[in-house]
């Protein structure tokens, strides 16, 4: 069950043991205090230093205890355990079951605005072929001669479109670029034929006049708000979103959360693929 605004669990705070990280780790500036709040004996040793994750913007590090999360949705810090997180919120640490979310968590709110509509989700076709090249970027009718899916970039679609019917999040126009990965990873993820886009197509093998017009194309669509109620999903590539809206997706399957707002399309949430799997655990309707 998902959790609401009321009464929680709230955990004191337990005096800090000395650091036990061994030496090729240490709790970086990020998390130190928050490890203090806890307790280095809650936490345990580091298992790494933290690092920052390019797909979405967040900073983990992983501990004996569990994963030490700064959460770029919302900012919050949070201490993930197999069965229990707990989360900074001003100050005073609430715990929560891991897989269910407070109503105002990032996450949350994040999903029960897509919920709504009015989005477009641009996501980066999955993990494909690097010993396959893109040869015959005039005939991409030819699946032979370009760089495909791996059997793990199909599982991924299947997965994250799993997942965003267990979320009830309403898919209405969907459009792919005309590449062989995007218009498969597209199939797999909402079970039917995309319609192709041609203002998505790679824009690597193009002319610049070409990639121009592409590069238009893609801010134009970013910028008609999808009819009320629905939300515009797009497959395509990871230079064409950079090259529109300075947005990185440095991970095949990556996506990005796009809202008109006044008319310019604003960047809500980049998400990582793993983390559709855990809201639809946590966020699913009940």
């Amino acid at each position: 069950m998902m959790l609401g605004s009321g009464p929680a669990m709230i955990v004191g705070s337990p005096t800090a043991d000395a650091s036990s990280s061994p030496g090729a780790c240490e709790i970086g500036p990020t998390f130190a205090a928050l490890r203090d709040l806890i307790g280095s004996s809650t936490v345990g040793a580091c298992l790494e230093n933290e690092r920052l994750v390019a797909g979405n913007g967040n900073v983990e590090q992983r501990t004996a205890g569990g994963m030490l999360t700064r959460r770029a949705l919302d900012g919050r810090l949070l201490f993930v355990g197999t069965s229990q997180t707990l989360v900074n919120r001003d100050g005073v640490l609430i715990t929560r079951p891991t897989d269910e979310r407070f109503v105002w968590e990032g996450d949350r709110q994040l999903v029960e605005s897509m919920r709504q509509g009015g989005h477009t989700i641009y996501f980066r076709h999955g993990p494909t072929d690097s010993s396959q090249k893109d040869t015959d970027p005039n005939n991409l009718a030819n699946c032979a001669t370009q760089r495909n899916l791996t059997e793990a970039g199909r599982q991924q679609a299947r997965a994250i479109g799993e997942a965003l019917r267990t979320l009830k999040i309403p898919t209405g126009d969907v459009r792919t670029s005309e590449y062989c990965r995007a218009r498969e990873y597209a199939r797999l993820l909402f079970d039917r034929e995309a319609e192709v886009e041609p203002g998505i197509v790679l824009p690597d093998p193009l002319t610049e006049e070409q990639r121009a017009r592409n590069t238009e194309s893609l801010k134009a669509l970013l910028a008609q708000a999808p009819p009320a109620g629905t939300n515009r999903l797009l497959v395509a590539h990871s230079p064409n979103v950079k090259l529109a809206a300075n947005v990185d997706l440095p991970e095949e399957g990556g996506a990005a959360v796009f809202r008109v707002e006044a008319g310019t399309p604003k960047l809500v949430a980049r998400i990582v693929p793993a983390e559709w799997a855990t809201w639809a655990r946590a966020l699913a309707p009940r």
